[in-house]
């Protein structure tokens, strides 16, 4: 087997150990941050809804953003649309990062430089594609938590608030890539006037 191979199985036998772990962990993770930043999005949209008479809020996505795996900044992207989504302007867009995700980058690196020795002389842009390859494996775990900090703020929060009377459709996925639709627990209900 040659080594780019040999890591490659490394990388997936890591991951799916580390996973595995972390999935039994994810039901300690604070999901407040996540609905701060929802709750903001939100808030700032209907503040703004004179300027905007004519939108509908249709869409609230959270976007997994490769490209923070590989700047470090481990953000992902709330985004909200009206029905045409992708087309025009979004109606707003924050950034949320995970504490958990940052501090999970660095014990990552300390277990893949301690097990150096699986992959001999692993270098440092090879430690550096681990750790990006194991942290898009998180990508089910936000998923979860996204969906719960969703129905918190949609279902219980926002709709005290008459300027959002439909609940719209969430989404998760790539930015710009395959999307899925999250099913929150009150999806139909609507705000009677």
């Amino acid at each position: 087997m040659n080594r780019e191979n040999q890591k490659i199985k490394y990388f997936e036998a890591f991951r799916y150990q580390w996973i595995s772990k972390k999935i039994k962990e994810y039901k300690m993770y604070s999901t407040e941050s996540l609905k701060d930043e929802i709750r903001i999005l939100l808030a700032d949209i209907i503040e703004n809804k004179s300027e905007i008479k004519e939108t509908k809020l249709a869409y609230i996505v959270l976007f997994f953003l490769d490209t923070s795996l590989y700047t470090k900044s481990y953000k992902y992207m709330l985004y909200a649309a009206d029905e045409s989504l992708y087309i025009n302007k979004p109606l707003n867009i924050r950034y949320w990062v995970p504490d958990f995700v940052k501090k999970d980058a660095s014990i990552i690196r300390e277990k893949l430089v301690q097990n150096k020795t699986k992959i001999p002389d692993l270098s440092e842009a090879e430690i550096e594609e681990g750790i990006r390859f194991v942290l898009k494996g998180y990508e089910g775990i936000i998923a979860v938590l996204w969906k719960k900090a969703v129905e918190k703020v949609l279902c219980n929060d926002i709709f005290k608030n008459k300027d959002i009377r439909e609940i719209p459709y969430i989404l998760v996925g790539e930015y710009m890539g395959e999307l899925r639709k999250v099913e929150i627990q009150e999806r139909n209900r609507k705000i009677e006037s």
